[in-house]
């Protein structure tokens, strides 16, 4: 090839290279562009999903009008900035309790019908509603799918029986048929015929087939449906005395229900989004007002107690709707754990978000607490621990503790029980479980999966923990295992994550918390114990004088009053007590002698003390028994000092100035010879048939007035009130027995 035809051809491939280069340079900026656009305003942000937890009760329906209002404007205002001309999606998940069958029934009527309009109104009109129906509903839930433009469900979902709460009282009120034909009618998602047929028992709805195609109609109504139609075919679908309740595939075909979804991923497809778009947007939620509350090292039935005390009163005196609980503890008392965790997940979602916030470890019963909060967020590195507990309990504590999670709190936080179960039980194993039916995926055991009803659609995957093995999972695992909602990686970005501008304040014990919890330990304990009953040895020895009743009941009051307060003693532990009491003095004043009745009054005040200082009855694990040792030696001390005040007081007070007046000092000395001896001479056995009158109450004993004589007597039979006539029955040496005297 000649020279200059060489040196052509370079200058065109060296052209065509620039013009690839200038061509990818462009593309860079564009996609660079189109990114940041992107990141400014992403297409799935014509999406939101707002979960409803039903039922509706209190003031659940004024929370969610606000929480969809919000949502609503920032759902128009992205459209307007994308230029988007078409309304943008609003998804409400209708999730019922599933703890106890028939839990999702009580939505108020009143709570169920404001949100229901509120739906139908013109606030709402800029963006379209679907109502994702995941499990059952009944009751007046049922309005809420009728308000939204397009309902997707579960295939063997059920909605219906509007009326069962109504039902149980009587006859449906006709202003709830009303209601529901009014939203009904204002929404047309659902037949007005079938919305009636739910609600009320008296309404028979028909399935009419005419050249037109098929409609659902009211008994009532055929007459006027008919005119100008012919029949082909009738059906009915309701019965007259029942209401109606259709399942996801039969609302698929009577046309109510537009698709069919068992989770979000589902909703994702059928209705054209990223399954990350509906994810709730918290930060969305707005106007928090959060509060912090810390659960550092044991877990303790005090410390459960201290945090139950602190929720009631931020939620009640506080007003406060986002609760984080800061946990950093490798566990501790199981049934405290559990106590507590039931406690979290029984707070309403729709007033109320609880947030668990792990930085460094929950193992134990702490993960159990962290797992029944609305929502877990942890750091990547920190630790979640399973089968592993400070505290590892018996075999029996166990079992229930594990019959307790499997009925009631697992279906109440939506995880499996298996879950909760490994971390206090290592024989537990996890494994990745997957629905070849509908893609869920979940960490169970085999056991719970072979128990579901769809057991064979459930695929095992990997073992991710063994049976007797111990598993540590670090916040990034936790969270692609979808056990963990979101990692941080300090607080700082929990309070982004959330929208909070500033750091919410901690709550902490006030004063009269405090106050409570320095009474309920076990150093002030003793020491009312022995007020309580030196106060009332006191008294016995003084009787009459009231001081010494006043200063034990002011110390058995405190006690008694810290440790109810504290959670550990009941009506049960003073009733027990002051029954012991009651019988003492039984024994003391009217049987003489000690007998049943002191033996009885004694062990029943010594079994009362030490209960109320326990928070079981029997004990069941290694704490409990720790529990009970300080229980007993509590008692024991209090004891002690009785006995040592007993001694002292019974040697020195009745020689001091202020008690030698209050206190009958013994005769001493010359005086007491004298009096032996005149005891020993003494004989009464001429007063035998005598009358006389009582000087002082006799309970049994005390003093009479027989021959203008005044001698020391003993009711017998009954105890005798001052001033009663009285004869004498026996008397032998210095005992002289007396009677009521009757009438001459």
């Amino acid at each position: 090839m000649p020279f200059f035809e060489f040196f052509a051809a370079e200058v065109r491939l060296r052209r065509w290279a620039l013009l690839v280069a200038l061509l990818g340079i462009a593309g860079g900026i564009v996609c660079s562009t189109d990114a940041h656009a992107e990141e400014i305003a992403t297409p799935d942000d014509r999406v939101a999903l707002v979960r409803v937890h039903l039922p509706l009760v209190g003031n659940a329906d004024v929370a969610l009008q606000s929480l969809l209002q919000r949502t609503c404007d920032r759902l128009i205002a992205s459209a307007r900035y994308r230029k988007d001309e078409r309304r943008p999606l609003l998804v409400l998940q209708l999730d019922p309790p599933i703890v106890l069958e028939g839990e999702g029934n009580r939505s108020q009527f009143e709570r169920a019908l404001s949100l229901s309009r509120f739906l139908c109104s013109r606030q709402m009109s800029g963006v379209k509603t679907i109502a994702f129906v995941p499990h059952s509903i009944q009751g007046h839930g049922t309005l809420l799918p009728l308000a939204c433009e397009e309902i997707i469900m579960a295939p063997e979902a059920l909605i219906g029986e509007a009326g069962i709460d109504e039902s149980a009282e009587g006859t449906i009120r006709e202003t709830v048929v009303a209601a529901y034909r009014e939203i009904a009618e204002a929404k047309r998602t659902m037949p007005v015929a079938l919305a009636v047929g739910m609600i009320d028992p008296g309404a028979e709805v028909l399935q009419i087939e005419t050249e037109e195609g098929i409609d659902f109609v009211l008994r009532r109504d055929l007459e006027k449906f008919l005119e100008g139609r012919e029949v082909i075919d009738e059906k009915v679908l309701v019965p007259a005395g029942t209401m109606a309740q259709f399942s996801g595939r039969e609302g698929r075909e009577f046309g109510f229900v537009k698709y069919l979804a068992t989770n979000r991923a589902g909703v994702a497809t059928s209705i054209g989004v990223s399954l990350q778009s509906l994810e709730e947007d918290d930060a969305m939620a707005g106007q928090w007002r959060p509060i912090m509350i810390d659960l550092r090292g044991k877990i303790t039935p005090r410390l459960a107690s201290q945090i139950e005390t602190l929720l009631g009163t931020t939620l009640e005196q506080e007003g406060a709707n986002w609760i984080g609980l800061r946990i950093d503890s490798a566990g501790g008392d199981l049934a405290a754990s559990l106590r507590l965790a039931t406690t979290l997940s029984g707070l309403d979602p729709n007033s109320v978000r609880t947030v668990a916030y792990v930085a460094s470890e929950a193992a134990g019963g702490a993960a159990i607490v962290a797992l029944s909060c609305d929502q877990l967020v942890i750091h990547p590195t920190a630790r979640l621990a399973y089968g592993a507990s400070s505290d590892q309990p018996q075999a029996e504590e166990l079992e229930a503790a594990i019959v307790s999670l499997r009925q009631s709190l697992a279906p109440q936080v939506e995880r499996s029980w298996s879950l909760l179960a490994a971390m206090v039980d290592p024989k537990i194993e996890l494994l990745d479980f997957r629905n070849r039916a509908t893609g869920e995926t979940r960490l169970m055991s085999a056991q719970e999966a072979a128990e579901k009803p769809d057991a064979a659609d459930w695929q095992q995957g990997q073992i991710l923990k063994e049976g007797e093995g111990l598993l540590i999972l670090s916040g990034q695992r936790s969270r692609e295992l979808g056990i963990a909602w979101q990692t941080v990686e300090g607080f700082d970005r929990l309070k982004q994550l959330y929208g909070l501008q500033e750091d919410p304040p901690t709550a902490k014990p006030n004063l009269a918390l405090e106050l409570i919890e320095a009474l309920a330990s076990p150093e002030f304990s003793v020491l009312l114990l022995m007020i309580g009953f030196a106060g009332i040895y006191f008294e016995l020895r003084t009787p009459g004088l009231g001081l010494g009743a006043f200063v034990g009941s002011l110390g058995l009051l405190l006690y008694f009053w810290s440790q109810y307060l504290n959670g550990t003693a009941g009506w049960l532990e003073m009733i027990l007590f002051f029954a012991g009491l009651c019988f003492i003095l039984l024994e003391v004043f009217v049987v003489p002698g000690f007998g049943i009745f002191g033996l009885g009054g004694a062990t029943l005040m010594i079994v009362s003390v030490v209960l109320a200082s326990l928070t079981f009855v029997r004990p069941q694990s290694e704490s409990d028994m720790e529990q009970l040792a300080r229980a007993v030696g509590t008692v024991a001390l209090a004891s002690v000092g009785v006995l040592v005040f007993a001694t002292v007081s019974r040697r020195y007070l009745p020689q001091a100035p202020l008690f030698r007046h209050m206190i009958l000092a013994p005769p001493q000395g010359e005086e007491r010879a004298e009096l032996d001896d005149r005891e020993s001479l003494a004989d009464y056995s001429n007063l035998l048939g005598q009358r006389g009158v009582a000087a002082t109450d006799l309970r049994p004993a005390g003093k009479a007035e027989i021959n203008h004589e005044l001698l020391d007597v003993i009711a017998e039979g009954e105890p005798l009130d001052r001033g009663t006539p009285l004869v004498v029955v026996e008397a032998r040496a210095t005992r002289v027995v007396v009677r009521r005297a009757k009438a001459v």
